[in-house]
């Protein structure tokens, strides 16, 4: 069964919230990685060779349903990012026509400046990449994106977004619209486990 024949837009949605967990658990500024690549499993330092997993992160996050509002997204006010393992928490689309109700997950993986994520829900996304952070907004270089589900084309984020992070929170906000992107903008919660 072709999962996106019933629901195009869905795909679209789904490799943004991989995109922003991704980003989410990216944003590391240049702190010294764990391992030579940044992270256990990750190909952080190059492209991860054709058939290799680009990652082995298991998705311990809770479906979430997402949810959606009206008016001005706010901007990311930077912060310290705290390697380790976050889980999406809430997920939050801006002036949207219609809001997705279809439930989704995702963990991310933070150390130095690599970021590995995989999401669920109807679909899985594996993803590792590089980011540079600069004040509060991080750009991310992406090395390895594994999408399990027969969509056509699909179009990634923006690849610099703002963010804020607490000792136990990251929030990466979204703003495709600026950037002529037609992915929704949006807010990503993630909490550190």
């Amino acid at each position: 069964m072709k999962l996106c024949a019933l629901c195009p837009r869905v795909s679209s949605l789904l490799l943004a919230l991989s995109c922003a967990v991704m980003l989410v658990l990216a944003a590391c500024g240049g702190r010294a990685s764990t391992s030579p690549d940044g992270a256990s499993g990750g190909m952080c330092g190059g492209d991860t060779p054709q058939g290799q997993a680009c990652n082995a992160l298991v998705n311990v996050g809770a479906l979430i349903t997402p949810t959606c509002t009206t008016g001005v997204m706010p901007t990311g006010v930077g912060g310290a990012i705290v390697d380790g393992t976050y889980v999406l928490t809430s997920q939050t689309y801006y002036n949207v026509p219609a809001c997705p109700t279809i439930a989704l997950s995702g963990t991310a993986l933070i150390a130095g400046r690599c970021r590995q994520g995989i999401s669920g829900g109807p679909f899985n996304l594996a993803s590792t990449a590089t980011v540079m952070v600069e004040g509060n907004t991080i750009t991310s270089t992406i090395k390895c994106p594994i999408v399990d589900l027969d969509a056509g084309s699909i179009t990634r984020d923006a690849p610099t977004k703002t963010f804020t992070a607490t000792p136990t929170t990251f929030t990466i906000f979204t703003g495709n619209a600026a950037a002529g992107n037609p992915n929704p903008d949006r807010v990503e919660v993630f909490a550190k486990q």
